[in-house]
């Protein structure tokens, strides 16, 4: 009887692993959605779409771009791990819904390491430390002097939980006190910024630096740990004396934990071959991303790395949960 058992259970298990085969292979049938956390027009979405139309000439579907803004994008990262794990719906993420959000929303919905599939590491960028054109701080310096003799009078906007953590962890390195004001997204903190309510902010070079080149916003300095190719000819924090503060922006595919492994491999093989293509590089470049396409290895390593810093940050900085 055992014997029989065993022998039924092993052709079950046989059948199950033919019809997971048989599914995977007739994927997709249908179009595949991706959703951005944030809304339409930014840096990010025009890089969900530029790669969402690639993606879909190479699989044969529409790929169709569901803009989920909202709550710091806790709103779209949730829709997407409440998603069938069904190889149909992909997740345009970023160290500021995958890993930032984790830690300052207090009821934060998800494990980010737990409930998603990495699938490709895309691109990222510095940010930029940035003060109206008319200012009176002519370099991070003068900003850092100014902050010291009278702490806590100057501010900053952060319309992201990215900004706000670039602000705090430079308020750590640098020793001085800022105070926040927060805003709903980025678009609004800068358009303050440009009209004198703010004095500086720490936003993405694709969002910072269009406003710079038009002369409505100075550049201080940037965040990564090494100039960026981007702006190969600004300064970062460290070269300018703050040592400790490197902080760049990153953005990566996922896919719903439970996503079959056929599934996710193929997607990850199609997104990598998308992002390695050297005109894709170009048209990734010009909207303010420096392409770094990096596997679901690399991609899960980066993430953990993000998580850790994120967490010790916060702890550093005392920075309350909302």
């Amino acid at each position: 009887m055992k014997i029989l058992s065993r022998y039924l259970a092993s052709l079950c298990f046989a059948a199950l692993l033919s019809s997971n085969a048989a599914w995977a292979q007739a994927w997709p049938s249908r179009p595949i959605q991706m959703i951005v956390p944030q809304g339409a027009g930014g840096s990010t979405d025009a890089l969900g779409r530029l790669v969402g139309k690639a993606l879909g000439e190479r699989l044969g579907q529409t790929v169709v771009i569901d803009n989920r803004a909202g709550a710091g994008g806790v709103l779209g990262v949730t829709a997407a791990v409440k998603a069938p794990a069904d190889g149909y719906t992909i997740l345009l993420g970023s160290n500021t819904t995958m890993a930032a959000n984790a830690f300052l929303y207090a009821n934060f919905p998800l494990d980010p390491l737990k409930d998603f599939v990495p699938l490709a590491l895309a691109a990222d960028a510095p940010f930029l430390f940035a003060v109206p054109a008319n200012s009176p701080f002519k370099s991070i310096r003068d900003l850092i002097a100014a902050a010291k003799a009278a702490p806590g009078k100057l501010n900053y906007g952060a319309g992201t939980s990215s900004a706000l953590l670039c602000m705090e962890f430079f308020k750590v390195a640098a020793g001085v006190d800022l105070t926040r004001v927060p805003y709903k997204s980025s678009a609004q903190a800068l358009t303050d910024l440009i009209g004198g309510q703010l004095d500086v902010t720490c936003e993405p070079v694709s969002s910072s630096q269009p406003n710079v080149q038009a002369g409505r916003l100075r550049a201080l300095a940037q965040t990564g740990p090494k100039r960026s190719p981007l702006v190969p000819e600004m300064e970062t924090i460290a070269e300018l004396g703050v040592k400790s503060m490197a902080y760049t922006a990153w953005v990566a595919f996922y896919a719903p934990a439970g996503v079959p492994k056929e599934i996710s491999s193929r997607l990850s093989n199609e997104l990598l071959t998308i992002l390695r293509d050297p005109a894709m590089a170009e048209k990734v470049r010009a909207i303010g991303f420096a392409p770094q396409p990096g596997d679901p290895e690399a991609l899960a390593a980066t993430h953990r790395a993000e998580m850790a810093s994120v967490a010790a940050a916060v702890k550093a900085a005392g920075i309350k949960t909302e």
